[in-house]
């Protein structure tokens, strides 16, 4: 079977098995956390998420090195280093959630008052939410490598419903609280399902030879302190962002944002699912000699193509939706604010998905414009995002915009060096 027709294969196995599961989180995303968590809460959750991912951003890089590593040992056949170097990885992910939990706590106290959050416990479970969240690609490179897209599906259709009960059971009573514990609970069923999947990779003895992969510790090294900076600095802007539609926006609006990003994140969906298929396919690419670039260029036409149709679809139906959907009734007047948004978030999970496949060939030159762009943006951001909903998303496209034009430049400018340097060998 060919690298192109193994690659589609898998992408709808994981793709069809992630939105069986999307249907039971939509209901919880759409019609329950709304349901049961007032304004004030409800606009808490994303800048909350937004701080506890920013303090993964270590455990996030650790994850992205491990995972390429890993997908190349897997390339290579070599299960012994990659069992070394799965175990050492779970040691350091480890260390870093203890130092970042140490580094939120004295934190969480302003940062629930800034953001008018009464239960701290809330804050807490926010940040651990995010640290193991952070973890959870490190445990699917492993299935990635190995290619075991069937445990990846399993992994997504058990969590669904774990989450699902666990909001059931807990939002009632513990209201924001409920909310992490239940998002807790749903990863702690992901990674059930992976460790059992992985069980013999994690149990199978190594010897002396498990130790082997450090020898390739200095170019990890150097590839980790690229992705480091790329991780960095792209999680400013969503921070910013959340922070000023929180604390400079009625909270009738930061209530909205949210409810717009869970229609808007159905854009995810494709993109997200092929960044997750895609960099395996390209490590190994890579490690053969061999091109990835027209898996990259389907990829991101289906990503943009989607998002397109999806945003369409929403101008259309939310603003009849809203209105027949208990507890949205505030929220109608911006129904069509989430076509706008899912717009600007097809383009950004576009060039995510250029960003994901440059960093699986360890192909960094996108730098070059993704750490002023995002700067940029942030600064934007923070000094004219105040006033209004709609001002944000003006300032959101126009960032989302400037970023794909960008990667469209490069690939441009790819193109055209390829050609003359088969031109030149000819």
């Amino acid at each position: 079977m060919t690298q192109a027709k193994r690659f589609w294969l898998s992408l709808l196995l994981v793709f069809g098995a992630m939105r069986l599961a999307d249907a039971l989180n939509a209901y919880v995303g759409l019609w329950l956390i709304p349901a049961r968590l007032g304004q004030g809460a409800l606009g808490a959750v994303l800048p909350l998420m937004s701080f506890g991912g920013f303090l993964a951003v270590p455990v996030g890089v650790l994850a992205t090195v491990f995972s390429r590593q890993l997908c190349a040992y897997a390339a290579a056949g070599d299960a012994v280093r990659a069992r070394g170097l799965l175990r050492d990885a779970l040691g350091w992910a480890a260390a870093a959630f203890l130092a970042a939990m140490a580094v939120a706590a004295p934190c969480l106290p302003w940062l629930c008052a800034l953001l008018r959050v009464e239960c701290s416990a809330a804050g807490g479970l926010a940040v651990a939410y995010g640290l193991v969240a952070a973890f959870v690609p490190l445990f699917l490179a492993a299935l990635q490598a190995l290619q075991r897209f069937g445990a990846l599906a399993s992994a997504n259709l058990l969590a669904a419903p774990v989450r699902l009960a666990a909001m059931l059971l807990l939002l009632p009573g513990l209201g924001l609280a409920g909310y992490f514990l239940g998002q807790l609970a749903s990863i702690a069923a992901t990674l059930g399902v992976v460790c059992w999947a992985l069980r013999g990779l994690l149990r199978g003895g190594g010897g002396a030879g498990a130790a082997a992969w450090r020898a390739d510790l200095r170019p990890m090294a150097r590839y980790a302190a690229k992705v480091a900076l790329a991780a960095a600095v792209g999680a400013v802007p969503g921070l910013v962002c959340a922070l000023v539609i929180r604390v400079r926006l009625p909270e009738v609006e930061s209530g909205a944002y949210y409810l717009l990003t869970r229609f808007s994140e159905i854009a995810t969906y494709c993109g997200g699912t092929v960044s997750l298929v895609l960099f395996p396919f390209a490590v190994s690419a890579r490690a053969r000699g061999e091109e990835s670039a027209p898996l990259r260029n389907g990829a991101l036409a289906a990503t943009l193509g989607g998002g397109l149709a999806l945003a369409a679809l929403f101008w259309f139906l939310l603003p009849w939706l809203f209105p027949l959907i208990p507890g949205y009734a505030a929220y109608v007047p911006f129904a069509r604010l989430a076509a706008y948004l899912t717009l600007i978030t097809a383009c950004n999970v576009a060039a995510a998905a250029h960003f994901s496949h440059a960093q699986a060939r360890d192909d960094f030159r996108y730098l070059l414009y993704y750490i002023p762009l995002s700067l940029g943006a942030a600064g934007a951001l923070w000094a004219f995002g105040g006033g209004s909903l709609l001002r944000v998303l003006h300032l959101l496209l126009a960032c989302a915009l400037a970023q794909l034009a960008c990667v469209g430049a490069e690939l441009l400018f790819t193109r055209r060096r390829n050609l003359c340097h088969d031109q030149t060998r000819d």
